[in-house]
Order: structure tokens, then sequence, then C-alpha cells
């Protein structure tokens, strides 16, 4: 499946539609006046909250907090800040994400490629575009929330002017598999 995230940077605030196939499945929006970021990813069509994302206490390095709508919760955190390596660990399985010289990254369930994300090179008006592409059978809300981690991580504090580059990450800790694909009949993972 293919995930577009579309920012749009509102005075003190970030607003975000998730749209798949055309089609808005989420909206997102930060919350203003925070001492640290909160995120809330709501289902399209009414208020129904389904992660608050919740930046934590953490000096240089990624600390977020996910609450799911179930009521559970997961922590996502910095494995290696030069290595550009983050983990959440969600109801028994480890999510491995890293981030790959330039603007993608991959993400990891249980040491086994299940998504990878990339970030538009240019961006107008302080709005970041990114492209999930993922097995069909993942958790979306989850993967999406990963996505806006990283954009809220990287972004923070930065002013931004009418047109943005981004050159992306230098260091990585594993390169890009560029044989990964996701068959979109099956939704399960083709190697070339």
């Amino acid at each position: 499946m293919r995930i577009d995230i579309h920012q749009k940077k509102i005075a003190f605030t970030a607003k975000y539609e998730i749209v798949k196939e055309g089609k808005t499945l989420f909206r997102a929006s930060a919350k203003l006046f925070r001492l640290f970021s909160e995120i809330r990813l709501l289902r399209e069509g009414d208020e129904h909250v389904l992660v608050v994302i919740k930046r934590l206490i953490s000096f240089f390095t990624a600390k977020y907090m996910l609450q799911m709508s179930s009521g559970s919760e997961a922590l996502f955190h910095t494995v290696s800040f030069w290595k550009n390596h983050f983990r959440c660990e969600y109801r028994g399985k480890t999510y491995d994400i890293y981030g790959h010289r330039g603007r993608k990254f991959s993400i990891f369930k249980n040491n086994k490629q299940i998504a990878y994300f990339v970030k538009e090179a240019v961006s107008y008006f302080a709005g970041d575009n990114y492209k999930l592409i993922a097995e069909d059978d993942e958790d979306v809300a989850l993967l999406v929330s990963f996505v806006l981690i990283i954009d809220s991580y990287r972004s923070r504090g930065r002013e931004r002017g009418p047109v943005n580059f981004d050159i992306g990450n230098i260091f990585q800790e594993r390169p890009f598999d560029e044989s990964w694909e996701v068959n979109s009949v099956t939704g399960k993972p083709v190697r070339g």
C-alpha cells in the first residue's frame, strides 16, 4: 500500500493529511502551546483519537510516548543518534527504523522489513511531504505515527522559509535495500 502524508504549517503548529489512493484516511495535528510536542492522530470524518504522540524529556535524541486508543502504550526512542537508528516496542514486537543516506527510512518489524518512507527533497511554505510504502496487513496508524515522530524530531526549532531543501542524512547504520518492494496484489514483499 502507498500512503501519502502532507504537512501544512499553520502559524505555530503543524497539521497533517494522511491519504491512501486519493482518499483521506487520517488527520493529525500538533497541539499549540506545549513545552514538548504533542500530536494527535484522528480517523477522518470523526473526532476519534487513534494515537496521541507525546515528546518526552531527552536531550539531542528522540524519545516519544505513543498512547493508543486501545489503552496500550509504546516508547519510541533513539538507538543511535549518529547512525539514525530508532526503535519502538509495541505488543511484543520490536520495530526498528533506520535512516539511510538521503531522505529514506526503512521500517523493520522483528528484523524483517515491512515498509519504508521517503521525504520529498523540496517543500513549499514549510509543509513537508512523505510517501510511505508498506505491506497491506500492517498497522497503518502505527507506521504513520513513526513518520510523524521523525518529522517532529527532525524539524523541531527550525525556522522555515517559503521554499526549503532537504539533502537528508549523511550517516547510516545500514544501507537502503533497493531491491525491497511490496507486491500491490498480495501485500507481500518481492525481492529482486
